[in-house]
């Protein structure tokens, strides 16, 4: 009996920044920008809010994976594609889906570039389930080496070269960090999409998806660079307003700060508006626990209500703020 050719999991990752830029890039910006193949246009969407995704970009790899145990070889390529959400947020985000090799001899590449973003298990392996789990664990916990695939490295290379790019004018309207979100994805049955979210440490997380479907495993990329750009909304807006904090209630810099942040940011936060409708029942469980859309909620008010407060402590002393440059 032949291989079957449904993929045993798919592994991914995703690097979440603010776009280094003075003002919010409108669709020809970032068309521009993400102009990533010559000949290949960049898909735009313009509601609920605008998105803009590059063309797919192959990456050939001859490596291992990190398992608890014995390695195994695969031959292939990572699909890299870069996101623009909202014209503020910026993206890098690679992924590929392991299956098991139809023929046991490594192929010439015109077969693995024939099918972008797919990697093949070479050598014989076990049972799938006990295979996707070793597959699972070893890629979110291990770590890679020079012989393991690496995944971050692609998507840290993609996100530099973008950053870099000399349309941008560097001139971010607020300071934030890079999260890096890390996901593996696995067939499931009909249980439903299922999912969960571990954060290792300030910048990094992980995520385990399970999906009812082949159809729907290809879409979990996309639910992960929504998922990613939500967390990194969190991220930076909990770290906006520790930074407002270090500063006097009097002055410039604690309006300047929470300003930015309600003027750049807070109208992004759609959970789900960009997640293919097979795997939007995933947001239902994040929106209960930990309850993402109430943090951002409450971090907003904070942030309006800290502005507030600002402005009437510098009136109520007779100081003039200057809100030009907000």
């Amino acid at each position: 009996m032949a291989p079957s050719t449904t993929p045993l999991i798919a592994l991914g990752e995703v690097r979440t920044c603010v776009v280094p830029a003075s003002a919010a890039l409108h669709r020809a910006e970032a068309s521009e920008l993400l102009a990533l193949v010559p000949g290949r246009r960049v898909l735009w969407r313009q509601r609920p809010g605008t998105l803009a995704v590059s063309p797919t970009v192959p990456v050939g790899v001859d490596c291992e994976l990190a398992l608890p145990g014995p390695a195994l070889r695969v031959v292939g390529t990572v699909a890299s594609r870069a996101v623009v959400l909202g014209g503020r947020v910026l993206q890098s985000s690679v992924c590929t889906r392991v299956a098991r090799a139809v023929e046991p001899d490594r192929q010439t590449w015109s077969h693995y570039l024939s099918a972008v973003g797919r990697t093949e298990v070479l050598g014989r392996i076990g049972d799938r389930a006990a295979v996707h789990d070793a597959l699972r664990d070893g890629y979110l916990d291990g770590r890679p080496s020079a012989d393991t695939l690496h995944l971050s490295s692609i998507g840290e290379r993609l996100l530099a070269r973008l950053r870099t790019d000399r349309r941008l004018d560097q001139r971010a309207p607020l300071q934030s960090m890079t999260t890096r979100l890390r996901w593996a994805a696995t067939i499931g049955g009909s249980t439903g999409p299922r999912l969960s979210l571990r954060l290792d440490d300030e910048s990094v997380r992980s995520a385990w998806v399970v999906v009812r479907c082949e159809a729907d495993l290809a879409q979990a990329q996309r639910f992960c660079e929504d998922l990613a750009a939500h967390d990194w909304l969190l991220t930076v807006g909990a770290a906006a307003l520790a930074e407002a904090d270090r500063f006097p209630a009097i002055g410039r810099e604690r309006p300047e700060i929470l300003a930015a942040l309600l003027e750049h940011l807070a109208h992004l936060w759609m959970p789900g508006a960009h997640t293919p409708q097979g795997l939007r029942g995933l947001w239902k469980g994040l929106q209960s626990d930990p309850g993402f859309s109430r943090q951002w909620t409450a971090l907003i008010g904070q942030a309006r209500d800290r502005l507030s407060v600002a402005q009437w402590d510098c009136l109520s002393r007779g100081i003039r703020v200057d809100t030009s440059e907000w």
